[in-house]
C-alpha cells in the first residue's frame, strides 16, 4: 500500500474559488466532508419562463460553500502559489525544479468547447426559502437564478452574449461580484492519465456544474493511488462520461429548439416534477416530466 503527500500547485495567488454549488445530497455525501460546508438545504426549486410560467421542482438538494472548503483544503496539504507547472509524463516541472510521482492534472479544460459566460452577484438576504431559476426567451442556451443564503442572495446568470443582461433584479445592497468562463463540452470516452476537475471534461452541460464529477471521481481515484490500481477510476470516468455525452446532446436540441420553450412550459404551467438523483443526472429528467 502506498503512502503520499500530495504538493499542489497553483497559479491562483489564494485558495477559494467562488461559485453558485448547488449539488445533490448524494454528490455531498460523496465527498466525504463535514458539514460545516455546507450553507444551506433546499427542497425547492420555482422554473419561471419569461415570468409567465413557472414549474415546480421537489428536490432534496444543498449549497456547498465551495469557497470556505477550498480554503481549508489549502491549510491541510502543501501549496505551492503563485505556481505555473508543466507535466511532463509522471514529472512536474515547476520553475525549474522537477517533481516525480503520481501525477493528477487539475489544470482545467484545454479542448475543444462552446464556452459561456457567467457572473454571479452576493447581495443582502433575502427572505425565501427556495431557488429560483429563471429562462428567458432571449437568453438562448443559459439561464439565470436567486439562491437564498443565511448570510445573502446569489444573484447569476450564463449566456452565450452579456450574462449581466439576465441577472434577476432584487432591491438589495450588493456585497460581491465575480464571474467567469464555462465550458460545455463532449467529454472522451477513455482517458489514460489521471485527471480532476474541469480538466477531466466531465462538466455538466447545461448547468456547467463540476463538483459532481469531483465526488464521483475522488473515491477511486484516492483508491487507486493508494494501491496502486486506477481500474475503477478510469471505470468510474467512463460512466461519468456517458451520462455527460447525453447531457450534451440534449442541450444541442434544446439551444435548437428553444423557441419553442413556451409550448413545454405552457403545457406543464403549474405542475410539479418529483427530482432526486436526475439532478445530476439530467439525461433521466425529463422521465420525470409529469403527464
Amino acid at each position: 500500500m502506498r503512502e503520499f503527500d500530495p504538493i499542489v500547485f497553483d497559479r491562483r495567488r489564494k485558495a477559494g474559488k467562488k461559485c453558485t454549488g448547488i449539488i445533490s445530497y448524494d454528490t455531498f455525501y460523496s465527498l466525504n466532508i463535514s458539514r460545516e460546508f455546507l450553507d444551506r438545504e433546499f427542497k425547492n426549486i420555482e422554473i419561471l419562463y419569461d415570468n409567465k410560467y413557472s414549474v415546480h421542482v421537489n428536490t432534496n438538494v444543498t449549497r456547498l460553500n465551495r469557497e470556505k472548503l477550498e480554503i481549508w483544503l489549502d491549510e491541510e496539504v502543501k501549496t505551492k502559489r503563485p505556481r505555473d507547472a508543466v507535466i511532463k509524463g509522471n514529472i512536474v516541472i515547476s520553475e525549474n525544479e522537477k517533481y516525480e510521482g503520481v501525477i493528477i492534472d487539475c489544470s482545467g479544460w484545454k479542448g475543444k468547447a462552446k464556452w459561456l459566460k457567467a457572473i454571479e452577484y452576493l447581495t443582502e438576504p433575502i427572505n425565501e426559502d427556495k431557488i429560483i431559476v429563471y429562462f428567458d426567451s432571449r437568453n438562448k442556451g443559459g439561464f439565470s437564478w436567486i439562491v437564498p443564503l443565511p448570510y445573502g442572495t446569489l444573484i447569476g446568470s450564463i449566456s452565450y452574449i452579456n450574462p449581466e443582461f439576465f441577472l434577476p433584479k432584487i432591491e438589495k445592497r450588493v456585497l460581491d461580484k465575480h464571474g467567469g468562463a464555462i465550458p460545455r463540452v463532449y467529454p472522451e470516452k477513455k482517458i489514460y492519465d489521471l485527471r480532476l476537475g474541469d480538466s477531466t471534461g466531465l462538466i455538466k452541460t447545461f448547468t456547467g456544474g463540476g463538483i459532481f464529477s469531483i465526488a464521483k471521481l475522488l473515491s477511486p481515484l484516492v483508491a487507486g493511488i493508494t494501491n496502486n490500481n486506477f481500474e475503477k477510476y478510469f471505470f468510474t470516468y467512463s460512466n461519468i462520461a456517458r451520462e455527460i455525452r447525453k447531457q450534451y446532446r440534449i442541450t444541442n436540441v434544446l439551444e435548437v429548439l428553444w423557441k419553442f420553450l413556451p409550448i413545454l412550459f405552457r403545457m406543464y404551467n403549474d405542475k410539479t416534477i418529483n427530482v432526486s438523483e436526475e439532478f445530476d443526472l439530467h439525461s433521466l429528467l425529463f422521465r420525470r416530466l409529469p403527464h
